[in-house]
């Protein structure tokens, strides 16, 4: 139980809707010896605040059901004990207004998708002024600084069968993914990709019911979500098409050929994963 009054310094809330983007935050900030509290939409988040105001930090996703990130802000920068909390807002949006938006409200500082682990690390360790964060900072300070969309070495693990390198490359974006385990653990993307794998297939599946239903709202939060996984993990061509479905209404025809679109890009997407799964597996001794 955490005392009355005395700050817990390891105590860090995430809220997010997309289960690969929790896990894999999660996996992050426990590795640096934090606790994690897990929640899935900002309602839940705001309850558990409103209970337990004893986090260090917080990390919200800007789009959430129930209650969006920026409205979660804006409730707790009116609560007394809230308001020393720190907020880092993740988003897969870049538009100025959006970004825009998270300040306006109150967030500490807004991070956009994708990103690497040591960015996250970075930005925490800025946010909380604590070098706690960063005990490995040497170790991450002497590996390559990976941007999004540039060769990364590990493409090589594929250069034995220029067909996969191929589809692999066209698919998803291997420095993404390659930078979600700086340095390299293999377990946790493949951890990652089988959650996305699952994830997506439910969230297509979501897509197609919510145009069945006539739901609007529900096609462009279900489409927003599946975008900021899929450029979360690297699965860029399928954001595209996500972000492109948000922008649709329902009943437009153009809506229907993005629909056949995304099917079709996430299963040649699912291949390239299940390659990039396969050359990461250990091989089990006889």
């Amino acid at each position: 139980m955490h005392s009355p009054g005395k700050r817990n310094i390891r105590r860090i809330l995430i809220a997010d809707d997309d289960p690969v983007v929790r896990h894999w935050l999660a996996t992050i900030l426990e590795s640096d010896r934090f606790e994690v509290v897990l929640m899935n939409n900002g309602r839940d988040a705001f309850r558990t605040l409103m209970a337990d105001a004893d986090f260090s930090a917080a990390v919200f996703d800007v789009a959430m059901p129930y209650l969006q990130g920026p409205d979660l802000i804006r409730h707790m920068r009116t609560e007394k004990r809230l308001m020393r909390i720190p907020v880092l807002m993740i988003t897969a949006e870049t538009a100025v207004d959006t970004i825009t938006a998270c300040f306006s409200a109150g967030a500490t500082i807004v991070l956009p998708k994708p990103f690497t682990k040591q960015q996250l690390q970075q930005t925490l360790r800025m946010m909380l002024a604590d070098d706690s964060i960063g005990k490995q900072r040497e170790t991450a300070n002497s590996l390559p600084t990976t941007t999004p969309g540039a060769n990364s070495p590990r493409q090589s693990i594929v250069d034995r069968d220029e067909h996969e390198a191929t589809m692999l490359n066209c698919a998803v974006d291997l420095s993404i993914l390659n930078a979600l385990d700086e340095p390299r653990d293999d377990g946790l993307v493949i951890e990652l990709i089988d959650l996305y794998l699952e994830n997506s297939a439910r969230q297509v599946s979501e897509i197609n019911s919510a145009v069945e239903a006539k739901k609007p709202e529900l096609l462009k939060q279900t489409a927003h979500a599946l975008k900021g996984s899929s450029l979360t993990i690297g699965a860029c061509a399928v954001g595209r098409v996500c972000g492109q479905i948000e922008q649709e209404q329902i009943g437009s025809s153009v809506l229907a050929d993005l629909l056949t679109k995304l099917e079709s890009t996430l299963a040649s997407t699912s291949a390239a994963f299940q390659i990039a799964r396969r050359n990461r597996s250990v091989p089990v001794a006889a």
